[in-house]
């Protein structure tokens, strides 16, 4: 039998993270961590939560993300747009990220995903949740 933990996460390592971000996060995602906590999507890295478990596949969590390489972005963009709401879960190319956009929600009543420009500080809609997000078709990854 491997001695090595299988990726996923815990509820309460969730928990722990939505109570740092100030936020639930997309039931769809949750469920996505459950199982895949640590795993990217082919080249595109999703940000697992930290589960001291698995502490090193989990370090570049979405909570370390969100408090350093996110917030200095946003000091640095000059869109005058509000990204308040913006929750960015993966990184895509050289400074774009994949957000919760929790202004919006679906039909599923998750918070859509939407790409942020680190060049503009412009969103464009990607999907309606998370769910939708990992069926699509030529998705980055």
């Amino acid at each position: 039998m491997s001695k090595n933990k299988s990726i996923g996460t815990s509820l309460a390592a969730i928990t722990a993270a939505e109570q740092t971000l100030g936020r639930p996060l997309p039931a769809s995602y949750v469920q996505w961590l459950l199982e895949n906590n640590g795993r990217a999507l082919g080249a595109l890295n999703v940000f697992p939560v930290y589960d001291a478990n698995c502490a090193r596949k989990t370090w570049e969590s979405i909570t370390r993300h969100y408090n350093t390489s996110w917030k200095e972005w946003l000091e640095n963009v000059d869109g005058g747009n509000d990204a308040g709401e913006l929750l960015p879960f993966a990184q895509f190319g050289a400074g774009d990220y994949y957000c919760f956009d929790y202004a919006q929600t679906g039909p599923s009543g998750e918070a859509v995903v939407v790409l942020w420009s680190h060049e503009t500080g412009a969103t464009s809609s990607v999907a309606p949740d998370f769910a939708a997000f990992l069926a699509l078709p030529g998705r980055p990854g």
